[in-house]
This record gives structure tokens, sequence and C-alpha cells, in this order.
């Protein structure tokens, strides 16, 4: 492997379809490989490998699973006979019948 085979971030960007910015995210993260050209601690001068690049789109490949059943309008016609009741009322009966006893 030569200097010649490896890819600027301004390429990999490129062939992702990414700015480099968003490259640099996924390094920091560990998703894309990197190779350091340089010695520099706080920002290394990066080097990418073409199939590394390749390896992060295969893992990153994804299919959407289609239903299998078809979708509907949900159509309910049931009401509730739930009778509401205040909490405030609902303590005072509570505590009422508790001084009782």
């Amino acid at each position: 492997m030569t200097d010649h085979d490896l890819l600027t971030p301004a390429q990999a960007a490129e062939m992702l379809t990414i700015s480099v910015k968003v490259l640099r995210e996924h390094v920091d993260a560990g998703e894309i490989a990197f190779i350091p050209k340089g010695s520099g601690k706080k920002r290394p001068r990066m080097a990418f490998d073409r199939k590394d690049i390749l390896d992060f789109i295969n893992r990153r490949r994804m299919r959407k699973c289609p239903s299998i059943s078809p979708k509907t309008r949900r159509i309910t016609n049931l009401t509730s006979n739930v009778a509401v009741i205040g909490f405030l009322e609902r303590r005072e009966k509570l505590l009422e019948e508790k001084r009782k006893k």
C-alpha cells in the first residue's frame, strides 16, 4: 500500500457523501478506522484506506422490513362508562370515613 492508495479526509468524505466534520465524528466514535500521518496529538492528520471506507458502508447498510399486515384505519365505536371522580372529593370522603371509625 502506498500513499497514493490512501484517501484524504476530503476524498473519504466525498466517497461517503458526507462532510469532513461528520467523517471526523464517525472517526471519533470509532466507526471508521484511519491511518495517522504525522505525530499530531490534538488533531492528527488522517488518511483512510479505501477498504475501511467500504467496510463502514457495508456495516451501515440497512433494509427496511415491510409489514406483513396491510395498514388499515383503526375504527372503534366503544365508549367508556366510567364516571370521573375528583381527586379532592375522593380524599375528603376517605378522610371522613376515617374520622367516623
